[in-house]
Parts: structure tokens; sequence; C-alpha cells
């Protein structure tokens, strides 16, 4: 038999009757209060918690047929942190003599709950409880809803008689002066909850996003690792390999403890592609490896990030790159060293792999993020960032390209990039109101960009759509590159 549908109360009532799926749990208490004051009390739902405690918050002001009765219950044991949201019909409400719901929210549970009073003459009124549930979501956790309809029986039973106690102190039943619960308590306890899950939430957001290592073979011998700092470039031929970038920590031990597992090579070379911390703080963990940057990479290393540099002097690049570029051999692989000119540092170098077509750009790209703009002190030039991108699609049009932050690009992926920067920039050089004008105008979400975090300089920051625009005008109106 299925239930009958919502409306039909009688053929509910008699379907839960000829029901085995448990006994009804039910109780009574007799208390010296007149009915009509006791029930002046009862049908204010809204003051429910005050005298029963298996109530946490009440909604109605009144109890009515037809409406939704909402509230919330305690946990059956105080130690249990949670609270049960409930909404129910209201399907009989006679006065001074019963309330009854019906609980159908539950998938595949149907359950009546009957709060009953009867006049006992003599100032007494018998108060009672009744409930009984039925379904399948209810035999999936019968023990549970048996505890709780026990929970709920004999706390309101309780409060009864509490009710009873109050009425003979104070001569009177006004649900409004009834001791008021405390929730606060529950609201600290519900925002430390709230903040440790957002925490963990968010804790885990950004372990994914920028902290788990990610390794990928673009081809034989050659593996792009990404996340946990700037992105590397593994390879190995030929019992050498050379390393392309380290990371910082904890993304450079990651790195090393993936390339002691995953290189059968000692790594010998290791190539900073510009100065930054998260590029190049891993060097020291590869001490006979040679170092090797842009020659302006060791004054930059050490003028903005002495502190760290000053303990760590094995890690600073020693075999360094002159303007017009080198090329190094790892096996029988050929390495051509590129450096442009001021880009995204005045120390950029890009590295291609002929045999592979594959480019190592470093941060004069930024793949599906916002990027990270040095300011003059690194020698940063938006110009130069967009005429290098061009010259790297231009030169490689075919290449698969590993960029400094964000997956493996394509040469579409950097014009739609240098596209970006030069848009930006445009924007930038026609605001003359001020720095705070320029990021109230210039709107750059259509582009879909990516936040990406930095620690530059030791401090926190977030490459945004509203920083690239305040990085960029004081670019612009600093340096007087006010054309592309």
């Amino acid at each position: 038999m299925n239930l009958p549908p919502s409306g039909n109360d009688g053929a509910r009532a008699r379907y839960l009757a000829g029901t085995h799926d448990m006994e009804p749990v039910q109780g009574t208490v007799d208390v010296d209060i007149p009915i009509d004051i006791f029930w002046e009390c009862f049908r204010r739902a809204n003051y429910w918690p005050r005298w029963n405690k298996c109530f946490f918050w009440g909604h109605n002001r009144d109890l009515k047929i037809g409406k939704h009765l909402i509230w919330a219950f305690q946990p059956i044991k105080p130690q249990y942190l949670y609270k049960m949201w409930s909404i129910a019909n209201i399907v009989e409400v006679e006065d001074r003599k019963k309330v009854t719901w019906e609980v159908t929210a539950l998938p595949g549970m149907y359950a009546r709950h009957t709060y009953h009073v009867e006049d006992l003459g003599n100032g007494r009124t018998r108060f009672g409880s009744w409930e009984q549930g039925t379904g399948g979501g209810f035999n999936l956790i019968k023990k549970f809803w048996i505890i709780h309809f026990t929970f709920v029986k004999d706390e309101s039973l309780k409060g009864a008689a509490m009710l009873e106690q109050h009425y003979k102190a104070t001569g009177q039943l006004d649900p409004a002066k009834l001791p008021k619960k405390s929730y606060l308590l529950f609201w600290i306890v519900t925002i430390a909850i709230l903040l440790l899950l957002a925490g963990g939430i968010g804790g885990a957001w950004f372990y994914s996003s920028f902290v788990k290592l990610t390794a990928t073979q673009l081809a034989p011998g050659v593996n792009v690792v990404t996340g946990g700092g700037g992105n590397s470039l593994v390879v190995e031929d030929g019992g050498d390999a050379l390393l392309v970038d380290t990371k910082f920590s904890p993304g450079s031990k990651s790195l090393h403890h993936w390339i002691d597992t995953n290189v059968t090579s000692p790594v010998t070379k290791v190539v900073n592609t510009h100065y930054h911390y998260d590029h190049t703080q891993g060097n020291s963990l590869y001490p006979s490896a040679r170092k090797i940057a842009h020659a302006s990479v060791p004054a930059l290393m050490r003028r903005w990030d002495n502190d760290w540099w000053a303990g760590h002097d094995s890690g600073v690049p020693t075999q360094l790159i002159p303007d017009s570029g080198a090329d190094l051999q790892v096996g029988s692989k050929k390495l051509s060293l590129v450096h442009p000119p001021p880009a995204h540092t005045a120390g950029d170098l890009w590295v291609f792999l002929p045999a592979d077509n594959i480019v190592a750009t470093g941060d004069l790209v930024f793949n599906s993020y916002y990027p990270f703009m040095d300011q003059p002190e690194g020698g940063t030039s938006i110009p130069g960032m967009i005429l290098a991108i061009r010259k790297l699609t231009t030169d490689y049009p075919n290449a698969r390209f590993v960029p400094g932050h964000g997956p493996v690009a394509s040469a579409q992926n950097l014009s739609r990039y240098g596209d970006y920067l030069q848009s930006l920039y445009a924007s930038v050089i026609k605001e003359n109101a001020g720095e705070e004008q320029a990021a109230a105008d210039v709107n750059l979400r259509p582009w879909k960009l990516a936040i990406l975090p930095s620690l530059h300089h030791n401090t926190m920051i977030w490459a945004t759509a509203n920083n690239n625009v305040r990085w960029a005008y004081r670019l612009a109106h600093a340096a007087g590159e006010r054309t592309l």
C-alpha cells in the first residue's frame, strides 16, 4: 500500500496505523495548570525552546492548520554537535485538544507527531506526546529515529512539568516571560566550525591550485613539473640532466624528491629564467650543478632578496649568459638560451629545445592567470613583455610553450596573452586622472583570467584584475613609456 496523497489526512493516519515499522512512542504527564492557561502557553510554538529542551528554535507564533511548522531540534546528546532543522505540515489543530504535524520532506520517510491535552478538571491538565514513523528512509536509520522520538517525548513531558513549577511559583504562565535560552555558545561553535570548514576548503583549494606538483611528459626525456612555484622543465638525455627553474620551499623540496625518484641522471645544470624567488630558491638543492642565468640576475637577487641569498650563496648563478644568449648541450639535445630586452624583468631568458620544439618562457608568459608585474625595481616593461611575446609566437609558431605559471600553452594562447597586455596597457595610458580612477574604470573581467598569489619581497600579494591595472598604471606613468 502506498502513502495516500497529501490532503487526505484520515487516509494517511489509517495508512500509518496499518504499518508495522514501529510501535508509537508515547507518554503523558499530569500537571496542576488549568487547560485554558496551559493551551494559551503551548500554542505559541516560537516559545517552545524556553520550556522544552528538545527544541533549539521555533518559528511559528501560533498553530494553524495548513501552515508549515518550522523548527530545529537539539541533538539527542549534548556532545553531538548538530541541530536538526525541520519543516512539517500542520494537519490537525483542535483548540485545547491537540495539534498534529506530518513530516514528508525526508526521502522515503513519513512520520506523524501529535501533542495532545486533556482537561482533568479541578485546574489539572494531562499533556501527552505521540509519534510514529514508517517508510524505507525511516527504516534505513530506524534505531536513530526511535531514539530521537523517545528523546522528544521525554523532554516534552519534562518541559510540561517545568511549566507546572513555574506556574505554581508565579501564578501565571506567560511564555514570553519564561527564561530565555542563550544562543551565544551555539553561534560561537557554529562560527568556529564554519571557519574550520572554510579554512579546510580554502586550504585544499590553495594546495590543489598552487602547491600540488603535477608532472607531464612533453617528449622523451622532457618533463614539465607544474605547481609549487614557477613551472619547471626537466631535460634528461645521454646520462645528463638539466633543470629549468627550481621553485621555492616546500615546492622545491617536492621537485627535488620527484627528480630523485624519476630522473636517473644527475642534474648537472640549473637554468634560471629570471631572479624571482619562486623560480630560484631551490637552486641550493643541487650543489654539484652549474647555476646558469642572465648576467644581471645575481645583482638582482642580492639587491631584492639578499636576506635569502646571503645564506644560500651556493645557489647564486655563476655561469652568466650575455645579452646575445648562448647554447647548451644535454646529452644529444641542444638547448638555446635567448635573452630579450627588458620585459618581465631585466634579466629574462627563455629556453628553446629545437629537437622537441618546446620553449620554456619563464614569467614572460602567464597562461590563464593575471600576470605578476615586478615594477621598475626588477626592470619590468610592459611594452617589452608584449614585444617578447610577439617574437615568441613569430619565431616558434608551432611550438609548445611552458609558461612561468599555468598550463602548457600554444602560440595561440600566447597571442591572446599578448592581446591582453596590449589592451591593458592601452587602457591605462588613456587614464590621466590617477591610479584610483584607472582601477575603477578599466574592466578586465571579460578576459576571464584567474588570480595568482605571490610572496614578493616577503609580502603576500595577489595578481588580480585590480592589481594588474594598478601595476600597469604605475609602470606606464613612472617609466614614461606612454606608447606601445
